[in-house]
């Protein structure tokens, strides 16, 4: 999932006293020496839209390159070099699944899993992938 951070200054405070030029070296409105105003930053995370609707392998085919899919069905083989077989009720399709995705899980042909992820359009001639970003059991 893609965060992207925004950080921005909310406000900036200071003494009336550093405002009007007067006062600045004044011990008794700041007792450190320190006239330097005092600035508080916000951040704020904005997080990727969740893609709810579910969507079939035959409907990949119409989608555009780089959408969001969330798919369910079942991955029922391993075709090496981090490419596996997806199947759910409308057809089959090639996913790829990265190693850190996947961690420690074990896959089963027999255990329905839910996947989340980009539509990869291929080049001519080649066939669509879906490349997974997040994976779990159902």
């Amino acid at each position: 999932m893609k965060k992207i951070y925004v950080f921005a200054v909310a406000s900036v405070f200071a003494t009336g006293a550093a405002f009007a030029g007067s006062g600045m070296h004044n011990n008794s409105m700041n007792n450190n020496n320190n006239n330097m105003p005092a600035a508080t930053i916000t951040t704020v995370t904005m997080v990727e839209p969740v893609v709810d609707a579910i969507v079939t392998v035959n409907q990949i085919p119409n989608m555009a390159d780089n959408q969001n899919v969330v798919m369910t069905g079942y991955i029922i083989e391993d075709l090496g070099d981090k490419m596996y077989l997806f199947q759910d009720a409308t057809g089959t399709i090639h996913v790829e699944i990265e190693p850190v995705i996947l961690g420690e899980m074990v896959i089963m042909p027999d255990t329905k899993m839910k996947l989340k992820g980009q539509v990869d359009k291929g080049d001519a001639g080649e066939m669509d992938v879906i490349e997974v970003d997040y994976i779990s059991a159902m």
